[in-house]
């Protein structure tokens, strides 16, 4: 019998989903299980559009469907949960099984705090996740600092500290610090989360652990509830997948990355709330970047928490219509409503036109309410969304801050 807190190594049985996956199809092979045996009405995922710059979120239904949306995008900046929290709404009912990242994890946990959500009819597939990359960032960046054409790039993926840019006949691969010292690589919300493993997901998915023969070919599972346990056995019992007793070492090396990770995204969060000015000083930066919004209304309608159907923001005597930029009230009404929840998606920031650091200001006030009041935003009773982690300043002393330091550590155990 499978339980909650055991690490297993599993691939797809299917030989096209083992291809054409990352990681030995694993999260295929499970998602064609639940739709082909009726576990679930349908499940939620990433598809590629034109290209890996292009990505959008889909509802299937249809198990042979699965493996058109088989790999990894990191390109994939989206958010599923406001896409999936309107799904349900018009579809009540319905079992969901959904792959999520760790920021979309925690926005679906809000939703059902808020009861938008029934997470009783949701089976939550976290992925392991260092980050996503804006695509055109990724698009300037190839030009810029690869010096090749984008549009022949094939795949983009994150390996031992490095951003690896393949095409048909090369891989071409530079250290992820220099590239987001130059302002490329990761989001920025990307470096400072600290959600690496969402362990708040039924199963989380990710290749960190898996060593020697199986690298490349293998998922790394760990099971977090009861129904993640449940689904996996299903799986196993109808042939569907493959599992084996994790590598000790392995998985070892899967903790020892996440710390570092957790470590990383720590000093790159204080280093840009450090950007911040304090006190009365936070209120006339606000106002002052805020001041070139053209209230497009971008911002609530990516973010993942702004489900209100009697919106504030809208209301005549609160933000007077037609006027642009709007007055401070308008974006003190959402601060209001979401800062003591926000997940840092970086969806409100990604989405303006404007480039507004909206993400910026509303993470930095959920992180000073957290201290403050001690609610953790996008976390269930008993499940922590960050592992317990060493001080930085001890890590700091035995490894250094920089992801090369880091990744001499763990060089020889895996990717990090």
């Amino acid at each position: 019998m499978i339980r909650k807190g055991e690490i297993f190594y599993a691939w797809s049985t299917d030989s096209e989903l083992r291809d054409k996956g990352s990681s030995g199809g694993f999260v295929s092979g499970l998602l064609t299980h639940l739709l082909s045996t009726g576990i679930v009405d349908a499940v939620s995922v990433t598809k590629k559009g034109a290209d890996i710059y292009d990505a959008s979120m889909v509802i299937l239904t249809d198990p042979t469907e699965i493996a058109q949306c088989s790999g990894s995008l990191y390109c994939g900046t989206l958010s599923s949960a406001k896409y999936l929290y309107r799904y349900t709404q018009s579809n009540p009912g319905q079992r969901i099984a959904a792959v999520v990242k760790g920021c979309e994890a925690k926005a679906i946990i809000e939703l059902a705090k808020r009861n938008r959500v029934n997470l009783n009819d949701i089976l939550l597939i976290g992925l392991t996740c260092s980050g996503t990359i804006n695509p055109i960032t990724a698009r300037k960046m190839i030009v810029d600092r690869y010096e090749i054409d984008p549009d022949t790039v094939e795949n983009i993926y994150f390996s031992q500290g490095k951003c690896q840019v393949e095409t048909s006949d090369t891989i071409f691969s530079l250290p992820i610090e220099d590239l987001e010292q130059d302002g490329y690589g990761r989001r920025l919300c990307c470096q400072r989360c600290q959600t690496r493993i969402p362990r708040q997901c039924d199963l989380v998915c990710g290749d960190w652990g898996v060593i020697g023969e199986y690298s490349g070919n293998t998922t790394c599972i760990e099971v977090c509830s009861k129904k993640g346990a449940i689904t996996l056995e299903s799986a196993i019992n109808d042939h569907a997948i493959v599992v084996e007793a994790a590598d000790p070492q392995g998985v070892e090396m899967r903790s020892r990355v996440e710390e570092a990770m957790q470590m990383l995204s720590l000093e790159n969060g204080k280093e840009q709330f450090s950007k911040i000015p304090p006190g009365d000083q936070l209120l006339k930066s606000m106002m002052l970047d805020m001041s070139r919004c053209i209230k497009c209304y971008q911002c609530t309608e990516a973010c993942p928490l702004c489900v209100c159907e009697d919106c504030r923001t809208k209301k005549p005597w609160l933000v007077k219509p037609g006027q642009v930029p709007p007055p401070f009230m308008f974006h003190l009404i959402r601060a209001s409503h979401i800062a003591d929840s926000c997940i840092n998606c970086g969806q409100c920031e990604e989405r303006c036109p404007m480039e507004i650091p909206n993400s910026l200001y509303m993470h930095a006030l959920q992180s000073e309410l957290e201290q403050m009041f001690g609610y953790k935003a996008g976390e269930l009773p008993g499940t922590p969304v960050v592992a317990k982690v060493n001080e930085w300043e001890e890590w700091e002393h035995n490894y250094g801050n920089t992801f090369e330091k880091v990744i001499e550590v763990f060089r020889d155990q895996g990717e990090y």
